[in-house]
């Protein structure tokens, strides 16, 4: 049975090791563990002018660490990873921007977890409700490029709950169980090329049709 956890994260726009971060940079909210190590929720930024739920889900092993996307619709922004490691007030990390073609660092994270159920009783009602607000956020929030981004995650769930936790530990993957885990992920690579692909067609479509008349324009 999936458990309740409260969360919480903060960020700081910057690349050093800087950990003071302030209040009004903060999310939070609550996921459902499951017991292989996946968990989805729900969390929203307080100080945002955006006030609509946002999604998360990932990977996390309480005491270990924990690997974490978040996301809204496409034109309100881009998803963000977040990656930490258990230390005495939480876990601690680099947070990134995932792009057309790839993640750009951001700055700094800090993510601090409980469970529910140590600080509330008969939690089973909460439960219940962020189970609506997942179900709401995927079927009536969640665009076309969030369900493509989420689903291919589905698609490696398994393996990607094993990479986390093999590469937190520093143990890596016999060739053997490498040659097994590319038949996972071909699929899921024809899939977001595809993806790419129409994103890229999206984006020159909006672009005026006089940028590049002239050579001296062009950005390279």
């Amino acid at each position: 049975m999936a458990k309740l956890v409260d969360i919480k994260g903060y960020w700081k726009m910057n690349y050093k090791c800087d950990l003071d971060f302030k209040v009004e940079d903060m999310w939070k909210g609550q996921i459902l563990l499951e017991d292989d190590g996946w968990f989805e929720g729900i969390v929203v930024d307080p100080n945002s002018s955006y006030k609509e739920d946002r999604f998360i889900f990932g990977v996390y092993y309480p005491e270990k660490v924990i690997e974490l996307f978040k996301s809204t619709p496409r034109d309100i922004s881009n998803p963000f990873v977040f990656h930490g490691k258990k230390n005495t007030e939480g876990y601690d990390g680099q947070f990134e921007i995932i792009g057309l073609f790839g993640p750009t660092p951001q700055g700094n994270c800090h993510i601090i977890t409980q469970y529910a159920e140590t600080v509330r009783q008969e939690i089973g009602g909460e439960s219940q409700k962020l189970e609506a607000k997942i179900r709401r956020y995927k079927d009536s929030i969640m665009d076309e490029m969030g369900k493509v981004f989420y689903e291919n995650y589905i698609a490696i769930r398994r393996t990607m709950v094993e990479s986390v936790l093999r590469n937190y530990e520093g143990r890596g993957f016999t060739q053997e169980e490498i040659d097994e885990l590319s038949k996972e992920f071909g699929p899921v690579n024809d899939r977001v090329m595809h993806s790419i692909e129409e994103e890229v067609k999206k984006l020159v479509k909006k672009m005026p049709a006089t940028m590049f008349d002239d050579d001296s324009d062009l950005p390279f």
